[in-house]
């Protein structure tokens, strides 16, 4: 099951890569003929925001972010799990916070309407808390898997 939605999640990513792209192509070429259009650029930027909130949480799951390692193989194995352990749980805390904000940031957004495409900015930053709920799945999933592992040597 994990693996469609991860599949689900890989494939909305790559069709709004895709479509960025596409408008920035359709930007320059309309810019190049002397007929430049003003939505494009809004549209790329609205969706390199969702890009970004839903390629963080793949990311999270995937663990495809920078970590700093600084204990490395010094210490036990149980240590460092226990340690990865704490770091979810850390990052649980603040994407509950992320969630809880999100959200009122949505509500107060949503009277306001973009300039040049109109549509509601509460779309725009409702990819902030659907990115951190999915980061929340996500982070339940790695502790769960650290949690489960087996055969741990010391």
């Amino acid at each position: 099951m994990e693996k469609v939605f991860n599949k689900g999640v890989r494939v909305v990513l790559v069709s709004l890569f895709s479509i960025i792209t596409l408008l920035a192509v359709l930007q320059i070429f309309t810019r190049f003929i002397g007929f430049p259009l003003s939505w494009p650029n809004e549209a790329m930027r609205f969706l390199f925001i969702w890009f970004v909130m839903l390629g963080s949480a793949y990311a999270l799951r995937e663990k495809k972010h920078i970590v700093v390692d600084f204990i490395g193989d010094s210490v036990p194995r149980k240590v460092t799990r226990i340690i990865d352990i704490l770091v979810n749980v850390t990052i649980l805390v603040f994407i509950g916070i992320l969630i809880k904000y999100g959200f009122q940031v949505v509500e107060v957004t949503s009277i306001q309407t973009s300039s040049v495409l109109r549509i509601s900015m509460g779309y725009v930053f409702l990819s902030i808390p659907i990115g951190a709920i999915l980061m929340l799945l996500y982070t339940v999933l790695n502790i769960i898997d650290l949690v489960k592992e087996k055969g741990v040597s010391s």
